[in-house]
Parts: C-alpha cells; sequence; structure tokens
C-alpha cells in the first residue's frame, strides 16, 4: 500500500496526480510555501530552493507575507483558513514569476488552524485565479465512500485496522467529480 495512503488516505491520491501532471516540469529557482506539506509538494520541484514559511505566522492574505517574487508558490491546504482567499490569489498572483500550486479540501471536515473559512469548488478557484494565470489546470478526487469513511475514521488509524487494503486501494482508484474530496489547481503565468 502507499505509505502517503497509511498516513493520510485523503491526500493520496492529490499527491499522487500532482507529482504525475508535474512529471515534465524542469522549473529551477526560487520557491515558497506557505502552510507546509511535511515536504511532499517541494519533493516535486528538485531544482527549486525552497523556504517554508508556516500559516499563520505569515499571514497570505497581507501583502507583507510577500516581500519579493518566486518561481513556484505553493497553498497547501491553506486557503481555507483565510478570511479573504480573493486576496490571497491577488497576492500569489502577483509575486508568482512560472507557477502556484493550490490545494484545498471540499468534502473533508471542519479543521481549526486558527479558523476553518471556506469550502471552494474548482469553479470558484478558476474565477479567482483567471486574472492573475493564464494556464490553470484544476483537479478533484473524492467518492462517497471516502467522504464516509473520513466522517468514521477522521485520520485514526481505525481505518487502516477496518478497511482491507484492496478495499482502500479500489477506493482510491475511483474518482466522482461531483463529490470531490480534495481540490488542487496547477496555475501557471
Amino acid at each position: 500500500m502507499n505509505e502517503l495512503a497509511k498516513n493520510d488516505y485523503w491526500r493520496a491520491v492529490m499527491y499522487t496526480r500532482l507529482r504525475e501532471s508535474l512529471d515534465h516540469e524542469f522549473i529551477s529557482g526560487e520557491g515558497v510555501e506557505f502552510g507546509g506539506s511535511n515536504g511532499i509538494i517541494q519533493n516535486m520541484f528538485p531544482k527549486i530552493i525552497w523556504e517554508t514559511r508556516r500559516f499563520p505566522q505569515y499571514d497570505v492574505t497581507k501583502s507583507a507575507a510577500f516581500e519579493h517574487n518566486w518561481d513556484v508558490i505553493v497553498t497547501d491546504q491553506v486557503l481555507e483558513h483565510t478570511g479573504e482567499p480573493w486576496e490571497t490569489l491577488h497576492l500569489i498572483g502577483e509575486h508568482t514569476k512560472q507557477m502556484a500550486i493550490i490545494t484545498v479540501p471540499f468534502l473533508i471536515g471542519i479543521h481549526n488552524s486558527p479558523h476553518d473559512f471556506w469550502r471552494m469548488t474548482p469553479r470558484a478557484i478558476n474565477e479567482l485565479a483567471k486574472p492573475y494565470f493564464r494556464h490553470i489546470d484544476i483537479q478533484s478526487w473524492g467518492t462517497a465512500k471516502a467522504a464516509y469513511w473520513h466522517a468514521i475514521y477522521n485520520r485514526t488509524s481505525r481505518l487502516i485496522a477496518d478497511i482491507s487494503e484492496a478495499e482502500l486501494e479500489t477506493e482510491l482508484a475511483t474518482n466522482d467529480p461531483k463529490k470531490p474530496f480534495v481540490i488542487w489547481a496547477i496555475l501557471k503565468k
């Protein structure tokens, strides 16, 4: 079984598909990740020199968090915690040289950090990003069963104990675009 799935099954598909989408990207330079995915997204860009800025210490709705431009900007599971996501997209658009990656939950339960304000559809992300990026690739993954499992097990090891590896793998390979559990966007200048 995928090691990531053992720890974070609802994001495993997102990170795997994101990596597949970025396989032919050879961007170099500087990058910043607001939030911190434990290096998962950063590792997809081996030629980028990364800085990680924890949220909310660095408020991505304020220009003070963006004192210069980066080749790649990542917000992994951050946008839902901002009071003004439209301002965050504006600042990301202004300070991205090449590419931005945004991930957000949809059917994942409310979780504080310190607050949880928003759930956005792919269309909402597109509308917020299109003034700043020429190419927008938004994808999602989810199923009704994944939403049910999340409601029952959340992030506990009981999921792995109670659900067979074969059933989990089958569910991770299935997708219902009308039940997006996680949404991610690759935004290019």
